[in-house]
């Protein structure tokens, strides 16, 4: 204990004679730019990977070519995941004396769990974000498809047995890619819709997907669980397998994050190791007058020791709140 308040007074002594500023100085630095970078390392990543999972639409994608069982669905919600569904086919849409080939996908009222669907109330029109999905007898198309049937909103469309109101255009989806299915114009419709169409018949090109969601941590305990699960034909993909462009920035700028975090520890190690050797050498004088007052060895060292710990939690401290203040105000600028 008396070596403990020795200690604190001294350190304050050193602090106002100005002997602490250099050290105290530097430790803050290194300290608030190794938390800077930290934290802006972390947010950086964690928006890539929200980036990149818009591309899935979600967290995790399961697809296979067979209904997915329901009891994936409900290892879902039992793990506070959210959960949506989307059925593709293609089929070939009339409006009238017109037809056309597309992509018709069924979905529930929570697509996308990433990202949001654009739509546009007309043609050519100003697209907007929605976070809602076609009505049950409504249908949302793509600008390609309508042009192709000559048709614009408020048309009257037919897909399998069904007819649909086309109620908006749809500009964007998160999800949409590059496979032969992608390339096709979108018909969007309500999952609720999906059975009247009678568009599902032995034989028909048919993929179905369970759309998966949460937090990091969630996603991470849950998936090995659903891969042991898994059947033949059954494929589950995350961030780490979309399409290569998302991937290779992905890996790049893990790696310019990395490279900046490790400049930054060097740089901060080599401005506390200068500053520490000054810090010594204008100590000698004090240690030697302890020795000559009697001092033994262990207790000058835990003298110092209690010192530089003090010193360390006080500059630790400060160097963190402005080091998590610096990244806030970068990524605000």
């Amino acid at each position: 204990m008396k070596a403990l308040s020795l200690a604190w007074r001294l350190l304050v002594r050193d602090w106002k004679s100005g002997e602490l500023t250099v050290l105290g100085v530097a430790l803050i630095i290194a300290v608030t730019s190794l938390t800077a970078v930290a934290f802006l390392t972390d947010r950086v990543g964690h928006a890539v990977e929200l980036r990149a999972a818009e591309s899935l639409a979600a967290d995790l994608r399961l697809g296979s070519s067979q209904p997915i069982p329901a009891s994936y669905k409900e290892m879902a919600i039992e793990a506070d995941l959210d959960t949506a569904s989307m059925t593709t086919m293609p089929s070939v849409v009339f409006d009238g004396d017109q037809s056309t080939l597309s992509a018709v996908r069924a979905v529930t009222g929570n697509y996308p769990l990433r990202g949001r669907l654009k739509t546009a109330s007309q043609l050519l029109g100003q697209a907007a974000e929605t976070s809602e999905v076609p009505a049950p007898g409504e249908a949302w198309a793509t600008t390609r498809l309508l042009a192709r049937l000559g048709s614009d909103t408020g048309a009257v469309i037919t897909v399998g047995k069904a007819s649909f109101k086309v109620t908006k255009v749809l500009d964007f989806r998160p999800d949409q890619g590059w496979q032969f299915v992608d390339l096709a114009p979108t018909l969007l419709i309500n999952m609720a819709d999906l059975e009247k169409t009678a568009l599902i018949q032995p034989g028909s090109r048919v993929s179905y997907r369970l759309l998966l969601a949460g937090s990091r941590n969630d996603i991470d305990t849950f998936k090995p669980r659903l891969e042991e699960q898994l059947a033949q034909g059954e494929r589950l993909s995350d961030i780490q397998d979309t399409n290569p462009q998302i991937r290779s920035a992905m890996e790049r700028s893990g790696r310019f994050l990395n490279l900046a975090s490790l400049v930054s520890v060097l740089l901060a190690a080599v401005a506390v190791a200068m500053s520490a050797r000054r810090y010594a050498l204008r100590h000698r004088d004090r240690i030697a007058l302890l020795k000559c007052l009697g001092s033994q060895q262990p207790f000058i060292l835990k003298l110092n020791l209690l010192q530089l710990v003090m010193l360390t939690i006080l500059g630790a401290v400060a160097g963190t709140i402005l080091g998590f203040a610096a990244q806030e105000a970068l990524a605000w600028v």
